[in-house]
């Protein structure tokens, strides 16, 4: 039975229909009870993996059926599973059931503890994999839960003195890496370095925390920057093909033309094989560690909405939907869901606009809750945004949203509140989640089969669910439940899906154990990319670029150089949207007509026009709709106004009074009008296959004051990301004025505030705490570092200062 027991063979006998009741939670003899028990035991010692699962899957399900958890106890000490044995010694084993194996056992699984914490068999190994390897490159293949952030502070502890950097692929998750390593790094590092501007070449040693474009621009910034160690956080995101995954490739490349005896650390939740890392024109390779443990088992169910089929339990391993009687049915995603939610959820779905559809209709069928901090919350988020903000109306029913365009400072806010409050039930998010982001929850909610334009993947959806129940809500010795070892998982088919969905192939797809799934490795700059007819024009460009930053990266090189002022500059910066080789001496012209002019912009009309003129015709059509839009004379005044309320450090507050009345001044001239609001879209215009605009007629002040707010963040995001890349062109080459740049870039001339910035702070927090609590601050300009007095929360706590700036002052002390 060992050598040949597979799952194909046991959906050909009888053993579903007894193991169906028992999934389904059907009242079982003893005598049943006890032959599922030995049919485990067999399954367990099995050849196979996935029947090995199952036989765990049955055990965690008989103990949490039955409260009798010394089966699992037993089984978890043989499998390594020691924080299991230890939970369920601490909390369900008698000292009547004591005897000298459990004193044993109890003895044995000190060497696994850390504090009082106790890892699992492979947890201990990845520990020492990583301590054996640190001048290694490694990729880490380990699931959420198992540790990723101590190894993290490990790396930093043993860098000290030198120089190492963390990359995340998002602003949110650069915050929260940083949180989590400032006490460590305290003492070993002079600062922590997250932004490209508090870089100072003549340190000695470099302790960073950054997006892979703030590192681009670093490594422009000196040339002879070398790391000893690079940890890449979200690994996985290497392999996709889009400008981010590129400009990670370029960071990664560089780094190691600079220091061949580089480290790098590869840590990603799911990977079918590290070696698919390995980028081109590189020399490391890569010793890999993958978790294999099984340790919680999912529970799915399927709520078929569209085609009213009810409940289903969908079981992973015998690939069967079992049918679950319902007392009442449901017609709306959120009645549902108020029926079988947990105590914190966590709901998906893939548009920002969807998101915020759904959290209203949530919140119209919940009680409004009693929380001191969610009064207190929505008091300062009104505050600092807007009364009619449509958050705060999901607030008071224990809803809070999560999506990109949450402006950064409310959205650490709340994902701190929903961590805090337990009146808090329901986040409602994106993508975003699968990107490290760390919020407490029991159960899970899929309203939605995509992720962007397509569907979720095997992978990206095992990181989504992996998100729920982890290992320090399991086994909190407080409020640690061993039921949380079955996550369970809702896959609620309604309006949300995708309209040509199939719900059941669906979860089939992307859930089945027995399904075999290949890395899709499909950025053309890793060493493991099928380079075709279909791809080899954009291998050569992106070539073009890495050979052109650094020069000697490419054996060999045979394709072009810049051969002009501005093509240098436009590579520096990371301009992508443009071939800059086919048109550089164009531009170039225009430039030595500027500089003979002697022209220094300072204005900002005379920007959007320069960057017009200069930059805008030679993007291709196919390229960045909001570039494009600058050839538009209205979206030119429209970034020119927007830049202009930067430079006046104008607040969140009054930027949203401000849009309002820009809007209404168009509409006063065409009550027709249609503006452009990008995803919050729902007319086509222009041949537009998607809808990027609305009409005004017909919105209330409160659908234009949310409107206003996602607007505001995406600009501003554009203009951080995108726009920016071309001033700092224009910097390099010198025409601009000084003081008109730094105003541009970051809002204010004034060089204290500056600093400030580059240490993690919004301006308006920054101008807040220069004019109230100068005296708290110790600022060194020269070395781009701030220290805060101990004192300084507290005071601004006694003045009443509105807690998110107080939220966002603490996570930058």
């Amino acid at each position: 039975m060992k050598n040949d027991l597979t799952l194909a063979k046991l959906r050909n006998t009888n053993f579903a229909s007894l193991y169906n009741r028992f999934m389904l939670g059907k009242q079982l003899q003893p005598k049943e009870y006890k032959c599922l028990l030995a049919i485990a035991i067999c399954f367990i010692n099995a050849e196979e993996v996935n029947v090995q699962q199952l036989g765990y899957r049955i055990v965690v399900e008989y103990c949490n059926q039955t409260g009798d958890y010394i089966p699992l106890y037993e089984i978890s000490i043989n499998k390594g599973l020691y924080p299991v044995s230890k939970f369920i010694e601490q909390h369900y084993i008698s000292d009547e059931q004591r005897n000298f194996f459990t004193e044993w056992n109890d003895a044995f699984l000190e060497q696994y503890a850390t504090g009082r914490i106790y890892q699992s068999e492979q947890q201990h190994m990845l520990v020492k994999f990583f301590d054996d390897t640190k001048t290694d490159t490694v990729s880490i293949i380990a699931p959420t839960s198992y540790g990723k952030s101590e190894l993290i502070l490990s790396a930093v502890k043993e860098y000290a003195g030198k120089k190492i950097c963390i990359l995340t692929s998002t602003k949110a998750l650069l915050i929260q890496t940083k949180k989590r390593i400032q006490s460590v790094s305290k003492g070993l590092f002079p600062k922590i370095v997250v932004h490209p501007e508090m870089y100072n070449p003549h340190d000695k040693s470099c302790l960073a925390v950054l997006t892979q474009e703030r590192l681009l621009r670093i490594f422009k910034k000196d040339h002879n920057l070398a790391f000893d160690c690079i940890i890449v956080d979200e690994a996985h995101e290497l392999l996709e093909d889009n400008t981010r995954s590129h400009t990670l490739a370029n960071v990664i490349i560089v780094a190691q033309n600079r220091n061949p005896n580089v480290a790098f650390k590869f840590l990603t939740p799911f990977l079918a094989d590290g070696g698919n890392l390995k980028t081109r024109y590189t020399t490391y390779d890569i010793e890999g560690f993958k978790v294999s443990e099984y340790i919680k088992s999912e529970k799915y169910f399927l709520y078929d909405m569209r085609n009213h089929k009810g409940l289903q339990l969908y079981d992973q391993f015998l690939n069967k939907y079992l049918p679950i009687s319902m007392s009442k049915k449901f017609i709306f995603e959120e009645d549902f869901i108020k029926e079988y939610c947990a105590n914190k959820n966590i709901i998906y779905l893939n548009r920002p606009i969807d998101i915020e559809k759904f959290a209203l209709a949530l919140k119209d069928v919940l009680p409004d809750i009693e929380s001191e901090l969610v009064s207190t919350a929505c008091e300062n988020i009104s505050e600092y945004l807007q009364p009619q903000y449509n958050l705060l109306a999901c607030l008071r029913k224990g809803i809070i949203y999560h999506h990109g365009s949450v402006p950064d400072a409310i959205r650490i806010y709340i994902e701190d509140l929903y961590k805090k409050d337990p009146a808090i039930k329901y986040v409602i998010t994106s993508s975003t989640l699968l990107s490290g982001v760390n919020l407490p929850a029991e159960r899970m909610f899929i309203l939605d089969n995509r992720r962007g334009r397509t569907n979720l993947s095997h992978d990206a959806f095992k990181n989504l669910v992996g998100r729920v129940c982890r290992f320090s809500e399991i086994f909190d010795r407080r409020n640690g439940k061993l039921q949380r070892l079955e996550p369970q998982i809702y896959i609620v088919f309604g309006q949300y899906f995708a309209q040509n969905a199939n719900c059941e192939n669906f979860l089939r797809k992307v859930a089945k154990v027995e399904s075999k799934h290949q890395d899709v490795v499909e950025n053309i700059l890793l060493s493991q990319t099928k380079i075709d007819s279909s791809n080899e024009e954009d291998l050569r460009q992106a070539s073009e670029f890495i050979e052109n930053y650094e020069n000697g990266i490419i054996e060999e090189y045979k394709e072009r150089y810049t051969q002009t002022d501005i093509g240098k500059a436009c590579i520096m910066n990371g301009i992508s949207e443009i071939d800059v080789f086919s048109y550089e001496t164009n531009m170039q012209n225009k430039v030595d007509s500027y500089q003979t002019k002697n022209v220094k912009i300072n204005t900002t009309d005379q920007l959007l026009d320069v960057i017009y003129h200069l930059f805008i015709q030679y993007i291709p059509d196919s390229r960045s709709d909001n570039l494009k839009r600058l050839e538009n004379e209205e979206a030119r005044k429209f970034y020119a106004m927007m830049l202009d309320w930067r430079a006046d450090n104008k607040s969140y507050a009054e930027m949203i009074g401000l849009f309002i009345r820009h809007w209404r001044r168009l509409y006063q001239q065409n009550k027709e009008i249609a503006i452009y609001v990008g995803k919050w879209g729902d007319i086509k215009l222009f041949g537009n296959n998607t809808p990027r605009y609305t009409k005004l007629k017909g919105k209330n002040r409160t659908q234009v004051v949310n409107l206003a707010i996602v607007r505001i963040k995406e600009e501003q995001d554009f203009i951080d990301n995108i726009l920016i890349k071309y001033v700092e062109v224009l910097h390099d080459l010198e025409l601009l004025e000084d003081r008109f740049y730094m105003q541009i870039k970051y809002g204010t001339d004034d060089e204290t505030a500056i600093c400030l910035l580059k240490n993690g702070l919004s301006l308006s927090s920054a101008m807040m705490l220069l004019k109230n609590y100068r005296n708290y601050l110790h600022i060194n300009i020269s070395d781009s570092t701030v220290k805060f007095d101990e004192t300084l929360i507290e005071n601004m706590e006694q003045a009443n200062e509105n807690q998110i700036m107080i939220y966002e002052v603490k996570s930058c002390m």
